[in-house]
């Protein structure tokens, strides 16, 4: 995470063209760039592919929301404001109130609380406030949803905060009608349902209860992702054919490519 201004300019300086080059994204299946801080260049790696959801991990310290995967990763230079959402705000007015130019594709930015909930949320909230017409979807449908996972309130306290923060959802829980609107998605970890290593062919016991998990997602009416599962073509390619709807992945420039090739 720590990358010089330089080859953050120079990265941005090829992204440009890229962009206008880029033919429409694919819309099944979703890319998910898990633990999106690790890329080379954080947010603008994953948004040059077009990607439908990027996730950040944060914590609270010392007053700032700081990014990263353990605390001794943090530095009081990259917090999520940094290096998520005045990007965000940047590419959003650049492009006249859309994520990319010339595409109604949205974007997710999934933040993922590591510290205590509160006073993490209402920082995000607050910081959000300053930028609702890029943040608030129900004052434009293509503003960005930012999806609230890992420390995530208790459902019964959805309502204290405002409708646009969105959840990180589960099969564990029965939630109301209104709390289920509230849901953006279904994250599940791979491993409850199998040890498959994405290679060769998924035990047929394992995959029934994979494709139980995703089909009582979408009876709820939720996209599915499963977080920590393999990241490489034949699990890529597995998912998607058993429905899954968002591909988690840490190689976000490789698992976009290889989709595209599908189309």
């Amino acid at each position: 995470m720590h990358k010089t201004r330089r080859y953050r300019d120079l990265f941005l300086i090829l992204l440009i063209p890229m962009l206008s080059q880029a033919s429409h994204p694919p819309h099944h299946p979703k890319i998910h760039s898990h633990n999106d801080y690790w890329q080379s260049v954080p947010f603008y790696q994953a948004y040059a592919q077009q990607v439908s959801s990027i996730e950040a991990d944060i914590f609270h310290q010392d007053g700032l929301l700081l990014v990263g995967h353990d605390l001794e990763d943090l530095d009081s230079a990259y917090t999520l404001k940094k290096l998520y959402l005045d990007p965000i705000v940047e590419q959003f007015i650049k492009n006249g109130g859309r994520v990319w130019p010339d595409s109604e594709q949205t974007l997710i930015l999934m933040i993922d609380i590591k510290s205590p909930t509160e006073p993490v949320l209402s920082c995000i909230i607050g910081i959000l406030h300053e930028h609702r017409p890029v943040f608030d979807t129900s004052l434009d449908p293509n503003a960005i949803r930012v999806v609230i996972t890992g420390n995530v309130p208790k459902p019964e306290d959805f309502d204290n905060y405002p409708p646009t923060i969105f959840f990180d959802g589960t099969l564990d829980h029965p939630y109301s009608p209104d709390q289920l609107e509230r849901i953006a998605m279904i994250s599940l970890p791979f491993y409850k349902y199998t040890r498959w290593k994405g290679e060769g062919a998924m035990n047929e016991s394992e995959k029934i209860a994979v494709q139980q998990a995703i089909d009582q997602a979408h009876e709820m009416n939720k996209p599915i992702r499963f977080w920590a599962s393999p990241d490489n073509e034949t699990a890529w390619n597995t998912l998607h054919q058993m429905g899954v709807d968002f591909i988690n992945t840490d190689n976000v420039e490789r698992c976009t490519e290889f989709f595209r090739k599908q189309r």
